[in-house]
């Protein structure tokens, strides 16, 4: 579960990281879901905008119905960048997906270091200066990282 699909570049590097998060944790695919519909160029233009509420009504819909189909759920919408009435919109919608995810059966999500971290930012927090992880390819510093947290102790 991302935060919104990117404008300014095609999202592989994301992509990537979450496949490849996919794959250490035994996961034979993954769907990449998204909180906002709202393509920008980063999280900070999200802040700029006023009409998110335009599409969340479809997209609660459709999250709920790939929580059915989930197996498991990476919260991964980003730690950083919300103000004003964006934040005030994430963190409502965030803690909706909580909610409709404990209705579908899941108790826990996956999270990089205990937080939704955004994919982009994954290579940095496991880097050595960090100390969070140590050696390896990323996927052996990932699979380090990656914790499975109960849905109540995510932060929406």
């Amino acid at each position: 579960m991302l935060l919104n699909p990117p404008s300014a570049s095609s999202g592989a590097r994301s992509r990537g990281a979450v496949r490849r998060a996919a794959g250490v944790l035994g996961f034979d695919g993954y769907e990449v879901a998204n909180l906002f519909a709202d393509p920008t160029p980063t999280v900070v233009e999200l802040n700029l905008l006023s009409a998110h509420e335009m599409s969340w009504p479809e997209l609660q819909q459709r999250l709920s119905e790939q929580l059915r189909a989930a197996h498991g759920v990476l919260a991964a919408w980003g730690v950083a960048g919300a103000s004003g009435n964006f934040r005030r919109a994430r963190g409502e919608r965030a803690a909706w997906l909580i909610e409709e995810a404990e209705r579908r059966g899941h108790r826990h999500f996956w999270t990089v270091g205990g937080e939704p971290r955004h994919p982009s930012r994954w290579h940095q927090y496991v880097a050595d200066k960090h100390g969070r992880a140590t050696g390896g390819t990323f996927e052996e510093r990932l699979v380090q990282v990656l914790t499975l947290q109960p849905l109540g102790s995510v932060e929406a």
